[in-house]
């Protein structure tokens, strides 16, 4: 198993290139302006409640102690995946519908 100090480093890298995204996204967006669709901005929103629920996750972590992190890991190291996995999907849902928007 990986040491506590990885998995956070893990959980922070993938959170922060999800924070990145969703900033790129945004300026997109932004300069469309009135012309991003609604589907587009739900997408989005979509989005930043998964990387949301990734970041309350690594708070909890974080402030657990080693004997809780390790028991709060092994209950949650799956759903940490499927938020990792769904936050992954809907950047490239996301960005595949923002390039046909704009192009």
């Amino acid at each position: 198993m990986a040491s506590r100090q990885e998995i956070q480093s893990e959980m922070e890298n993938k959170l922060d290139q999800g924070e990145k995204k969703v900033e790129e996204l945004k300026a997109k967006m932004s300069e469309a302006g009135d012309d991003a669709s609604d589907e587009l901005s739900e997408a989005l929103a979509a989005a930043e409640r998964q990387l949301e629920k990734g970041k309350a996750k690594l708070s909890e972590l974080a402030a657990a102690s080693d004997e809780e992190f390790d028991k709060l890991w092994e209950a949650s190291k799956e759903n940490w995946k499927k938020i990792a996995d769904e936050v992954e999907s809907g950047w490239t849902s996301l960005s595949e519908k923002v390039k046909s928007y704009f192009s």
